[in-house]
């Protein structure tokens, strides 16, 4: 039942299209008088919408990279064998969670151990002859002062061979593999924090006088439109570039962003929160300005209107229409202001326009 009642809609409108737009051609004689003649009689057919406010802004898009603000790369500090990896990249991690190992028996450590057991048994026995005023005060500062250092020295022969994380964050990198002989000086892994991503770009000189400090950015995401702020602006240019350097920072922790990604950001250059838009196609423009038909009741009147910025095909007017105005919407390239207009759906508007 529901599928014929579907099928009569669809045969009725196309009846309608075909009544009223003889089939779709520009015919003469007889059957061309009879339109002109039901186009004077009934009105021009137009379709109209009522203007209303919204928020309209007008972005510049830029191509870049964005990081992690706080990233942190573990660097190997001996020469050894990676025993085991703990953590893949994705994976979160807190700070001081061990993520490569070493050898246990490797031998900065084991030094750094023997140093540690000697300088505290040399400790506690100054501690015990301290305490029954038979050593000196400054031998007894003498043998704390080496237990200190080596104590700190085989926290550090530790951290050599147990590598843990700088920061709390996800692990973005990994840069060894196990059973890898490694050197000092070679990264290890890189940890991105939490804290938001920034991204760098640079701004030709004919647009930088459009971006200020606190603009609205945003990082064009297929799964999410990513907020943020431009926070620094150069006023200085880049040389090799020819173009000034531009900070936009963004206080996320999305999953779609990963340190180093490419991305397009988009800066709102302008933004009118209670403007009248129009498209191209609902203006008559030409070398003296430009107008719009405004309908009341089955009568027209042409408005000039002053237009502002642009976005694509679309325009914010500055003057000339009102929000509550009854926009003629459809068919305004076929009217003037003597027509008489029927106002009907924009389909068949359209289709007789």
């Amino acid at each position: 039942m529901i599928k014929k009642t579907i099928l009569s809609a669809i045969g009725a409108i196309c009846m309608l299209l075909s009544i009223l737009s003889c089939g779709g051609k520009k015919e003469e004689g007889p059957a061309a008088s009879s339109m002109e003649q039901l186009h004077a009689e009934n009105g021009k057919p137009v379709s109209t919408r009522q203007l209303e406010t919204e928020d309209f802004s007008v972005y510049l898009k830029y191509p870049t990279v964005a990081y992690a603000s706080s990233e942190s790369t573990a660097y190997a500090a001996l020469n050894d064998v990676v025993r085991t990896i703990s953590a893949k990249v994705g994976d979160t991690v807190r700070q001081d969670d061990i993520i490569v190992s070493f050898s246990a028996d490797n031998q900065t450590l084991s030094q750094a151990r023997l140093a540690f057991e000697g300088a505290k048994t040399s400790y506690d026995r100054a501690s015990a002859l301290f305490r029954n005023d038979d050593i000196p005060r400054r031998d007894f500062d003498a043998a704390k002062m080496q237990y200190d250092i080596a104590a700190a020295n085989l926290k550090a022969a530790n951290d050599m061979v147990y590598v843990k994380a700088p920061i709390t964050g996800i692990v973005t990198q990994i840069n060894v593999r196990t059973t890898e002989n490694i050197r000092p000086g070679m990264p290890l892994f890189t940890v991105s924090g939490w804290n938001g991503y920034e991204a760098r770009f640079h701004v030709g000189a004919d647009e930088i006088d459009r971006i200020h400090t606190g603009a609205r950015a945003f990082i064009n995401d297929p799964a999410e439109n990513i907020e943020g702020r431009i926070t620094q602006v150069s006023l200085t240019m880049d040389s090799q570039k020819q173009a000034f350097p531009v900070t936009a920072f963004f206080d996320t922790d999305s999953r779609a962003l990963v340190s180093g990604i490419g991305v397009d950001i988009s800066v709102e250059t302008y933004r009118n929160e209670k403007a009248i838009v129009l498209s191209r196609r609902e203006l008559i423009q030409n070398d003296t300005g430009s107008w719009a038909f405004v309908a009341d009741g089955n009568s027209v009147r042409q408005v000039a209107v002053r237009t502002g910025e642009e976005r694509g095909l679309r325009l914010e007017i500055t003057g000339g229409l009102n929000a509550g105005d009854m926009l003629v919407s459809e068919g305004a390239r076929h009217i003037s202001a003597e027509t008489k207009i029927n106002i009907v759906p924009a389909l068949l508007a359209a289709a007789n326009n």
